[in-house]
């Protein structure tokens, strides 16, 4: 699709330089087939893959369409804590230098116990990843929720349990005082595809000032939701 804009300005360039200065007036058939036999070449010379929506487009120039070899798919399912545990997916991001994060709280059976989203201002994905968790921590405790597990799709953030040193500082005091409380707490990761919840919670966190807590569950997690419980999968494709 570039190299076709490229190519089509160029062309168009130099013929209305060459009517301009030399008095010569190439012909639009000429001009065209000159442009598709480039596009051409760079089409053939290309590494790239092409989106569906490119196939009409990359025909009329006469170049193959290459798409994307998926190696693998992988099913990605939800999986309810054990009895007497509590479940925290979580999820930072950050749009346009702002960071923000989520999270979702369910039980064994799937049910609904609450979420969050937390408007962090400026910082990079990593501290929004971890103050997700730092969150979810926080608010087990005040939910008296003594088993937690937290599960993300940052395998780094995962690693900050095992290695603290990876935390930032700003962030290490919140992260030690919620090991004080003497609560079991484990982590682990997760495809961003069965993050799905967590994911829309760290979206609705672009448009808050602060932290919110939700006891009813936003109605734009109501699809994924369902999905989870009933343990239908989503796909990833390697």
């Amino acid at each position: 699709m570039v190299a076709a804009i490229i190519h089509d300005v160029y062309y168009i360039w130099l013929s209305r330089n060459a009517m301009r200065f030399i008095s010569v007036y190439p012909s639009l058939h000429d001009t065209m087939a000159k442009i598709t036999s480039f596009v051409a070449m760079s089409g053939m010379n290309s590494n790239g893959y092409c989106l569906p929506f490119e196939v009409a487009v990359l025909n009329n120039f006469l170049v193959p369409p290459t798409f994307r070899r998926v190696k693998d798919i992988v099913h990605v399912v939800w999986k309810t804590p054990t009895i007497n545990w509590v479940k925290a997916n979580t999820y930072g991001s950050v749009v346009n230098l702002n960071a923000s994060c989520g999270g979702i709280f369910r039980d064994f059976r799937g049910t609904f116990l609450g979420c969050f989203a937390s408007n962090n201002g400026s910082g990079s994905v990593f501290e929004a990843k971890l103050m997700s968790l730092i969150l979810a921590m926080e608010f087990s405790i005040s939910n008296h929720w003594n088993r937690l597990w937290l599960e993300c799709d940052s395998s780094s953030a995962v690693h900050a349990f095992k290695n603290t040193t990876l935390i930032p500082i700003r962030l290490r005091n919140r992260w030690h005082n919620y090991l004080q409380h003497g609560m079991t707490v484990i982590c682990s990761h997760v495809f961003r595809e069965g993050n799905c919840c967590a994911d829309k919670m760290a979206s609705l966190g672009h448009d808050v000032t602060d932290t919110i807590w939700y006891t009813t569950m936003p109605s734009s997690l109501a699809v994924d939701f369902s999905r989870d419980r009933n343990g239908l999968p989503n796909y990833r494709f390697l």
